[in-house]
């Protein structure tokens, strides 16, 4: 089974991504930045990072910034999932490299489709 791991600091978000999920891949979760890099960093095996932005300790920004400086996570595709809706915002994420980029509040339909398009090939 595919692995992906939900980087969130709303419980609420974090529960309704794994629900919507765990049908088809195993789901591990992160509350902050730090945790989702010690978990990547001690295993690297992930399909995909569902990401936000907006959180305590370390942001969003700031974990795809450390996936893309490692040799180990550089490859993992990487789901931004915010509040944030700001173009500007968008645009920054996609042209760095982010696979996409997802507001909430979100349709559990739709975010299931495009991390089973995402995960294809992984």
């Amino acid at each position: 089974m595919k692995r992906v791991l939900v980087v969130d600091d709303d419980p609420g978000i974090r529960a309704v991504i794994t629900n919507t999920l765990n049908r088809e891949f195993e789901v591990t979760t992160a509350t902050n930045g730090r945790e989702a890099l010690d978990i990547l960093n001690r295993d690297n095996k992930f399909a995909c990072v569902l990401l936000d932005l907006q959180m305590p300790e370390m942001d969003g920004g700031s974990v795809f910034r450390s996936m893309q400086q490692s040799r180990a996570l550089v490859d993992i595709p990487v789901i931004v999932l915010t509040g944030v809706d700001e173009i500007r915002t968008q645009a920054e994420a996609l042209h760095a490299g982010v696979m996409t980029y997802f507001r909430k509040p979100f349709s559990p339909s739709q975010l299931r489709s495009i991390v089973l398009a995402v995960t294809r090939n992984r």
